[in-house]
C-alpha cells in the first residue's frame, strides 16, 4: 500500500491501518529487531509494539516518509528491549556498536554536539562512501547483521568485510576530526 494512502488510513483510525502495516512493513521490521534481540518471538514482540507505537502516534504525527519512521520506532524498541537484557550476555549488535563507539569516541561526542548534528554528519559522511561500502557500514551499524551475513549476501569474504568496516570507522573518525565534531 502507498505510504500517504496507509497514514491517511492511521489518521482515521481504522482498523485496517495496522494489517497494511503488517503486509507492508512486518518482515522488514521482524529483521531488524532479530538482528538486534535474540530471541524471534523477543523480536516478534518488539514488531507488534512498533504496530501499537504506530497507532498511538499518527495523529498527531503525519511523518513523511514513513519507512524510516517505522524503522526508526522498531529499533528504539528493541534497544530498549535489548538493554533489558544485556546483563546476560553481549549481542552481535553490542558488539557492533561497541566497534562504532571506539571509531567515532560517542561518550565525547555526546557531550559536545546534539544527535541532530552528528545524524547530519554521518549523512554527509555515507554519501562519499561508494555504493558497497555505504550498503555495509548500514548493514553493520543500523541493521546490526553480522558479519557472516553480510558477506554471504554480498559474495565476499568475510575478511573483505572486516577490513572495508575497519577501514570505513577509520575514515569516519578522521571526516568527523576535519568537522570538528570529534576531539
Amino acid at each position: 500500500m502507498e505510504e500517504k494512502k496507509l497514514i491517511d488510513l492511521l489518521w482515521q483510525r481504522n482498523q485496517d491501518a495496522i494489517s497494511a502495516l503488517a503486509e507492508g512493513y512486518g518482515h522488514r521490521l521482524q529483521r531488524l529487531a532479530q538482528n538486534l534481540l535474540s530471541s524471534e518471538l523477543d523480536a516478534q514482540e518488539c514488531v507488534n509494539d512498533t504496530y501499537l507505537a504506530v497507532w498511538d502516534s499518527i495523529p498527531p504525527q503525519r511523518p513523511v516518509p514513513l519507512t524510516p519512521y517505522i524503522m526508526r520506532l522498531c529499533k528504539n524498541i528493541a534497544i530498549s528491549r535489548l538493554r533489558a537484557e544485556t546483563a546476560q550476555k553481549r549481542s552481535a549488535y553490542q558488539l557492533s556498536l561497541q566497534e562504532l563507539e571506539e571509531a567515532i569516541g560517542m561518550d565525547t561526542l555526546e557531550r559536545t554536539i546534539s544527535s541532530r548534528e552528528l545524524g547530519r554528519a554521518i549523512d554527509a559522511f555515507l554519501d562519499t562512501l561508494s555504493k558497497e561500502n555505504r550498503v555495509i557500514f548500514l548493514r553493520r551499524h543500523w541493521y546490526g547483521d553480522s558479519v557472516t551475513d553480510i558477506a554471504r549476501s554480498l559474495s565476499l569474504s568475510e575478511s573483505n568485510v572486516s577490513v572495508r568496516l575497519h577501514r570505513t570507522r577509520q575514515k569516519l573518525k578522521a571526516y568527523l576530526e576535519k568537522e570538528g565534531l570529534y576531539e
